[in-house]
C-alpha cells in the first residue's frame, strides 16, 4: 500500500487501524457502571454509622434485589485503621487510617437474603447486616 508516496506494508496499516479503533472504544469499554444508591458510613467509637446519624450503631442496611450500591467509608477515629467488607459479595474497601475514605461497589443478589458486613480488624465490635429485599 502506498501512503504519501511511500510503500507501507498492509500489516502496519492494519495494526494502526486496530490501535485507533481500540483507542476510540477504550473510554466506553472501561466506563464504570452507574450506581442506584450511595451510602456513606462513618466510623465512631468502634462502630459503623450512617453519615449524619450517630443514634444507630452498625445499622441494618436494606437494599433491593439487583440494586447496584456504592458504600463510602470515612474513618473518623484517630489511631484506628478500619475497612468495610461484605465477604459474601467478595467486596471490600482498603484499610484506611484516620481522616481517610475509600469506597466499594456491589450489586445485590437477585434472591432476598441477609448478609454480614464487617470491619476485618475489629470483627467483634464492627459488624452488621445487609438485608436484600
Amino acid at each position: 500500500m502506498s501512503i504519501l508516496g511511500r510503500q507501507v506494508p498492509g500489516s502496519v496499516v492494519a495494526f494502526v487501524a486496530v490501535v485507533l479503533v481500540v483507542g476510540a472504544l477504550l473510554p466506553v469499554m472501561t466506563k464504570t457502571q452507574p450506581v442506584d444508591r450511595e451510602i456513606t458510613l462513618v466510623t465512631h467509637n468502634m462502630r459503623f454509622y450512617v453519615d449524619g446519624d450517630r443514634t444507630n450503631p452498625n445499622p441494618v442496611i436494606e437494599v433491593k434485589r439487583g440494586e447496584r450500591v456504592r458504600i463510602v467509608l470515612k474513618n473518623t477515629e484517630r489511631g484506628m485503621t478500619h475497612d468495610f467488607a461484605v465477604p459474601a459479595f467478595g467486596a471490600k474497601t482498603s484499610l484506611i487510617d484516620w481522616n481517610e475514605q475509600d469506597d466499594m461497589t456491589f450489586t445485590a443478589p437477585a434472591e432476598p437474603g441477609t448478609y454480614e458486613y464487617i470491619c476485618n480488624p475489629h470483627l467483634l465490635m464492627m459488624k452488621g447486616l445487609i438485608k436484600v429485599v
